[in-house]
């Protein structure tokens, strides 16, 4: 008869993924703190390295075209600490009846000090056509323990630069964030203690709603992604430094991400650089730079790699690098990694 000391570590040799499926709570959220282990060596490894190691706390991809070595392989060469995955349903996919991609659980099987297991992006047509049995997975999911993170929800968005130069124009989708749909995406992230994203464009009309959301679940951790991208400066009067500094003085669990185009970056439907945070001559406009270094906690690195970009990973690594060189030393620590493991983790990186 084997022993609870043998049992112990039979289990403790087990591969991550492997406990997942069959094992309860307990021994899911135990592996949640062996996962933490990793992570913190892997960025505690990088920055004895003299590197500066982040956090993507939003990239997505085709699950069933990624390569997931090749992507591992370029985070270490480019020393970016943790990548938060998250699998795009795609139409193929949404016609054959897929409701949850479990991509997480195949990256952790793999590279568990890389990835963080993270929900699928809440894209069309799974978010928009069918959002009750979309957010039902989610739901099961983080109830299971099987994520950390919830992905992407894209309320607001235009097409992609990259789809509007070829035409694409099926993601130009509008979900009402103060409706059924808004409701209980706000109210899982209160119910789990979970994060979650927005895509989110920025523009006049939409900002009350989103501050009544705000108003209405003050537990809801919220993660506004790609910080001062505006694709249509006409629509969007309102938004500023001083407007974001408004907001976060408001709500204590909003939080934005540094997902955005370079200074040259041009949104081609209006025909105007998208990302207002940089100045003509490329440097970082100081009423951004000062709000970020007045409140580093609430922002957080990324990426926002997606799967018709992920070979160009060197590129934005390099392009977010640019962008936190800006930044005063400390608050590029904090904006790099530690907001991300706060957000995470409830605690201090250490």
């Amino acid at each position: 008869m084997l022993s609870r000391r043998s049992l112990i570590k039979t289990f403790s040799a087990l591969p991550f993924i492997a406990c997942i499926p069959r094992l309860g709570n307990a021994a899911t959220i135990a592996n949640f703190s062996k996962l933490k282990e990793g992570y913190a060596q892997r960025l505690k490894k990088i920055l004895a390295a003299g590197e500066l190691p982040y956090i993507d706390i939003e990239s997505s991809c085709n699950s069933t075209k990624l390569d997931m070595v090749f992507v591992a392989k370029r985070m270490d060469q480019l020393n970016i600490g943790l990548m938060a995955l998250s699998a795009d349903i795609g139409k193929g996919q949404f016609k054959e009846g897929v409701r949850f991609d479990h991509l997480s659980e195949r990256l952790l099987a793999s590279y568990p000090d890389r990835f963080i297991p993270v929900g699928n992006g809440g894209q069309a047509p799974a978010f928009s056509e069918t959002p009750d049995e979309f957010l039902d997975a989610h739901e099961a999911a983080a109830r299971a323990k099987q994520i950390m993170l919830l992905g992407e929800f894209e309320f607001r968005h235009y097409p992609s630069p990259r789809q509007a130069k070829r035409g694409e124009m099926d993601r130009d989708v509008n979900v009402p964030i103060d409706g059924p749909i808004g409701q209980r995406v706000f109210s899982l992230s209160e119910r789990t203690g979970m994060a979650f994203q927005i895509h989110y464009e920025i523009e006049d009309a939409l900002l009350a709603p989103l501050e009544s959301m705000l108003e209405q679940y003050p537990k809801a951790k919220v993660i506004w992604c790609h910080l001062a991208q505006i694709r249509y400066i006409e629509r969007a009067s309102r938004y500023s430094p001083a407007y974001v500094d408004t907001l976060i003085s408001r709500f204590q669990n909003l939080f934005f991400d540094t997902a955005f185009g370079d200074a040259g970056s041009i949104y081609p439907l209006s025909n105007q650089r998208h990302t207002r945070a940089w100045a003509n001559d490329s440097s970082l406009k100081p009423e951004w730079r000062d709000l970020i270094a007045a409140y580093p906690k609430r922002f957080l690195s990324a990426l926002d790699l997606g799967g018709d970009r992920l070979y160009r990973i060197a590129e934005y690594d390099q392009n977010h690098r640019n962008f936190l060189q800006r930044l005063p030393a400390e608050t590029r620590h904090q904006v790099a990694y530690r907001s991300a493991w706060s957000l995470l983790f409830g605690e201090e990186f250490a």
